[in-house]
Parts: C-alpha cells; sequence; structure tokens
C-alpha cells in the first residue's frame, strides 16, 4: 500500500522537480537526479575558501555551506533541511 502524500510531501516533490528542471539546461556533469544534483552543490563545487579547516585532509574543503545553497535556490535554510532529511530517507528504501 502507498502511503498517502501529506501537504509538505508534496511541496518537497514539486520543489525536487523544479531543480531538476532547472538543472536540465545547466546540467552538473554528476547526474541529473535531484539526490545528484544535491550532492553535487553541498560536495563537489569548487574549492570553498570560507571552510578553510585542516581536518578535510588538504586544509579545505569544496562545497557550499547550507546557507549558500537555500540563498541560491531562494528557499529557506529550515526547508533545506526537510529536502535533505527527505534525501536521507529515500536512500533508506
Amino acid at each position: 500500500m502507498k502511503k498517502k502524500l501529506t501537504r509538505q510531501d508534496k511541496k518537497i516533490e514539486r520543489f525536487r522537480n523544479l531543480i531538476e528542471d532547472r538543472y536540465a539546461n545547466y546540467p552538473t556533469g554528476c547526474g541529473s537526479s535531484f539526490g545528484e544534483i544535491l550532492c553535487y552543490e553541498i560536495h563537489e563545487q569548487p574549492v570553498n575558501p570560507r571552510m578553510d579547516w585542516s581536518s578535510f585532509g588538504g586544509g579545505y574543503c569544496t562545497g557550499i555551506t547550507f546557507k549558500e545553497l537555500a540563498d541560491k535556490w531562494g528557499i529557506s535554510v529550515t526547508f533545506l533541511g526537510e529536502l535533505i532529511a527527505d534525501h536521507c530517507r529515500r536512500l533508506e528504501e
């Protein structure tokens, strides 16, 4: 039996589809699914000088911060957190 989608589930699904559509015109080279796009933005962007901790092996980290990604996508950090949690739940399926 399929789970009945809540209003929030539908909002997340619409946004995931919107991001996939937006990135279809500007491919990342890392895949076209929402999960691949999310991971690209968080982990694969060019070196982020604001994340300069020696614990990252080479003394830097790639990617953008959650706040930067939320701003880029025009959403709140809280909603970005919900998107990330939804992504993680889907990984367990």
